[in-house]
């Protein structure tokens, strides 16, 4: 009896997982689309808060938290990890050398490569930085269940994906 029992409350189990799978036909875009806004604005939220403390933009908390996990990446590598034009990574590091918060180094032998590292007061400020292994996001991610991050990862791989397929806004004078 008691293994009738464990077989029957296993076969629930089975039912009541496929149960809570969401049927693909009454996912909502709009509502998936509200979430996202929700978990970009409270990641806002959070990077004004050190912004604020710190007195520096997002971006250039997160080109140091970058440099301290990386010392070393080029200023091409920097500006891909962060989503940003390399002129654009550029100027955000001269902002960062003005501070003395970084410096950038020539060691090839024509000088072409530059490579980025933390200045001492730029290491200092990074070992006070809630970076994002610190930060709230992270650990949320880090105790989610394997399939929900398993699927949130499939997920938005496929949305950004799918973004990268539309055509850019080329702005070309006709």
């Amino acid at each position: 009896m008691a293994r009738e029992s464990k077989k029957k409350s296993a076969e629930e189990s089975k039912i009541l997982a496929v149960s809570s799978q969401p049927d693909p036909d009454l996912v909502c875009p709009e509502e998936a689309f509200i979430k996202l806004l929700q978990l970009v604005r409270t990641i806002q939220a959070g990077m004004q808060n050190v912004e604020g403390s710190h007195g520096l933009s997002g971006s250039q908390l997160w080109a140091l938290w970058l440099l301290s996990a990386q010392p070393g990446l080029r200023v091409t590598e920097l500006a891909e990890m962060q989503h940003i034009h390399p002129s654009t990574a550029s100027n955000l590091l001269d902002k960062l050398e003005a501070r003395g918060l970084v410096r950038r180094e020539r060691r090839d032998t024509d000088n072409r490569v530059v490579r980025l590292y933390l200045a001492d007061a730029g290491l200092d400020l990074a070992k006070n930085l809630p970076g994002p292994m610190q930060g709230r996001l992270r650990r949320a991610l880090r105790e989610a269940p394997a399939t929900v991050l398993d699927g949130f990862l499939k997920g938005v791989t496929s949305v950004l994906d799918t973004l990268n397929e539309f055509p850019k806004n080329t702005s070309k004078k006709q």
